[in-house]
């Protein structure tokens, strides 16, 4: 039995995949899908830009604004897709996995698009933190081990730009406070972590 209230062309049935060729109603430009999770999806036009795209609107829009084009054929470039994916699943494999390492990850996968042709750009990053590491520089705060810091608050912090030891140290205590999430107690916390 059909139900009364269930409005079929609300009714989203396409699967969203890598490598799927959708069409853009608006520009009548093809793009392809080259990487999707639970939050984004990355689609790849005609020239080789790239358009990122929260989820929700996407799966809104699919069917509407992009309509899949089965058989269309897209500029092969794979090869540089394929070492996203092996990144990807990596990083989804890796134990511990904090923001620095999805910030690491999403940087050398920017990397091999702008120059597929070599990963030379995540390898000097690699060298320069290893670089900067040894010389004492001023370290990033681990803000997900600090005693009742999340990783909400965490990504709060950074995003308000107290990122390294020294921007929590010249921070003011109000300055701290005015972050969302964090209270007096996880306050003292992070300051008796950073010194």
């Amino acid at each position: 039995m059909a139900d009364a209230h269930r409005d079929p062309s609300r009714t989203n049935r396409i699967g969203t995949e890598i490598g799927l060729v959708l069409e853009d109603q608006r520009t009548a430009e093809l793009r392809q899908v080259i990487y999707t999770d639970a939050q984004v999806v990355l689609l790849r036009d005609e020239s080789g830009g790239t358009t990122l795209v929260r989820r929700d609107s996407f799966d809104a829009e699919l069917g509407t604004r992009y309509r899949p084009r089965p058989g269309a054929e897209m500029p092969s470039d794979a090869g540089q897709y394929d070492r996203l994916r092996e990144r990807l699943a990596a990083y989804e494999r890796a134990d511990g996995r904090k923001a620095k390492h999805k910030a690491d990850a999403l940087r050398e996968a920017l990397d091999l698009l702008v120059n597929p042709d070599s990963d030379a750009g995540a390898k000097d990053r690699d060298r320069a933190d290893d670089d900067a590491e040894a010389a004492g520089a001023d370290p990033e705060v681990p803000f997900e081990e600090v005693s009742g810091i999340g990783p909400k608050t965490a990504g709060k912090l950074r995003t308000a730009g107290y990122v390294t030891e020294s921007d929590v140290r010249a921070a003011g205590d109000d300055a701290l406070l005015a972050v969302a999430g964090l209270g007096p107690e996880n306050l003292a916390n992070l300051r008796e972590f950073v010194d």
